[in-house]
């Protein structure tokens, strides 16, 4: 904050700049973009070199990285990379090895300015492109105080030649297999005043608002389907309106109940399906009677997540990959986590060769009686998690205030509350929202909770000040005071 000027919102540990927040006249705000910046390459190897046509062998660049552990001695490493990225093996054993590049590891401060240029944008075409500039991949959306809205993707985007997906590695030592520069940020995804008025970011495909196509993988469209249509039954004022006081339209609140819902679209698709299969038995009728909501209490929401574990089994695991691959994949990956609309699409086709000859009709029945044969929870019972200082890792005696919790996650994979919890690396992940935040342009005023707090330092009265405002759908108001030289709570 200056005597003249002022921003609001929430930072990235250890980068400076806003990633979300506003000023007087602009508020931006991001979601993760699933860009596909990440390539391998075939890489024949020998003495330390990798060959290039038609007759080349040039050597391999080496890193060299010492780990410190404590207590043991150090660990040393080689790391050997080329201009494809690093190698996943060593080049002194002839052979085939594969080298990895991901395309933001070549940037450099280009994010870290336009974050801190924010400060002084005013309006969505500033906003923009100071957004699409920024070499990791993110999905922008703003609004100012003109009454504009926009998106914007940003990330360093390969141009890879024609056909190639990105999905194989190709043969290295071919130069036509070669990056051939990065997308233009004006040809990703953006949209500028949308006639529907809104514009919704959840992790769904985007590729639609570019001339180039950087989503390979999506998350799928519940989420953003189920935004779109809360919104619809809203129409938002015009910032002209709003700043008159004329139609309320929406309001913050109606934004609060938003980011705590837990309805799922998916969840619909799937009961259309299930529900006229299912018996008259009182476990039946839990599922019957589900009113399609993942609320800790809920018992429906247990019993259908059991039934889609159970049809990933009968469809992928008994027909395809095997029982124990499946289960490793919905416990400790992300893909069923992350990618489910892509396993969605079978499960909901009303006839596919995964279905191994069966109905789709019997396969939903014998996964309903194996998740109708188990004795039901609660939806909360199984979303239990400790927040955990990140440096002390669980290890300290929970009275002295370090970790906190147990706090149940709401919501799941498919509602706008994403709610997930699975291993990743051997870990347990969440998959949830860390910051929310809410604002309307006629104010110079913020809402928002977080997850913990603004400090890390246990002792502090900001450690986790804001865990109970962030689990009980509470907001506090930030604002800059007459003088404009602090914020005001």
């Amino acid at each position: 904050m200056t005597p003249d000027r002022w921003a609001m919102g929430a930072s990235i540990p250890g980068g400076p700049g806003l990633p979300v927040g506003r000023n007087p006249d602009l508020a931006w705000s991001v979601t993760y973009t699933f860009m596909d910046g990440t390539d391998s390459w075939i890489e024949q190897c020998r003495n330390g070199k990798y060959f290039r046509e038609p007759d080349h062998w040039i050597l391999f660049k080496e890193r060299r990285e010492r780990i410190l552990r404590k207590k043991k001695p150090p660990v040393d490493l080689v790391f050997y990379e080329n201009e494809h990225g690093v190698l996943d093996g060593n080049p002194h054993e002839e052979g085939y090895c594969l080298a990895t590049a991901w395309a933001p590891a070549r940037s450099g401060p280009i994010s870290i300015n336009c974050l801190l240029d924010m400060w002084h944008a005013k309006t969505v075409e500033e906003g923009l492109a100071l957004a699409g500039r920024m070499e990791t991949s993110w999905n922008f959306v703003m609004a100012d105080t003109r009454g504009n809205i926009g998106y914007q993707m940003s990330g360093m985007m390969p141009k890879r030649r024609e056909g190639i997906s990105g999905f194989v590695p190709l043969p290295g030592w071919k130069p036509e297999n070669d990056w051939q520069g990065f997308v233009d940020p004006a040809d990703l995804p953006r949209c500028v005043n949308p006639e529907t008025g809104y514009f919704v970011t959840a992790n769904q495909d985007l590729n639609e608002y570019g001339n180039a196509s950087p989503i390979n993988v999506v998350m799928g469209p519940y989420r953003s389907d189920r935004i779109a249509t809360l919104l619809e039954g809203k129409p938002g004022p015009t910032c002209e309106a709003a700043m008159l006081g004329d139609t309320p339209g929406l309001t913050c609140e109606d934004i609060y109940a938003m980011h705590f819902d837990v309805y799922s679209t998916q969840a619909a698709a799937f009961m259309n399906i299930l529900k006229p299969l299912l018996p008259d038995t009182p476990a039946a009728r839990v599922l019957k009677d589900w009113d399609l909501r993942y609320t800790p209490d809920s018992k429906g929401a247990w019993a259908f997540k059991q039934f889609y574990k159970a049809l990933h089994q009968e469809v992928f695991g008994k027909n395809g990959l095997g029982e124990a691959v499946v289960d490793f994949l919905d416990g400790s990956t992300g893909m069923f986590n992350d990618f489910y609309v892509n396993f969605d699409r079978i499960l909901l086709s009303s006839a596919s060769a995964w279905f191994g000859g069966k109905s789709r009709e019997e396969i939903y029945r014998n996964a309903a009686l194996a998740a109708l044969a188990q004795e039901p929870k609660t939806w909360g019972e199984t979303r239990q998690v400790m927040l955990e200082n990140i440096f002390f890792a669980g290890k300290l005696p929970r009275f002295l205030g370090f970790d906190r919790g147990p706090i149940t996650l709401i919501g799941d994979l498919a509602t706008p509350h994403q709610g997930q919890i699975y291993k990743s690396a051997g870990r347990k992940t969440t998959f949830a929202p860390s910051y929310r935040m809410v604002t309307d342009l006629a104010t110079n005023e913020i809402h928002t909770n977080m997850a913990g707090g603004p400090s890390d330092r246990r002792f502090s009265k900001w450690y986790c000040s804001d865990l109970n405002n962030w689990i009980n759908g509470r907001y506090k108001t930030l604002r800059p005071d007459a003088a404009g030289t602090k914020l005001a709570f």
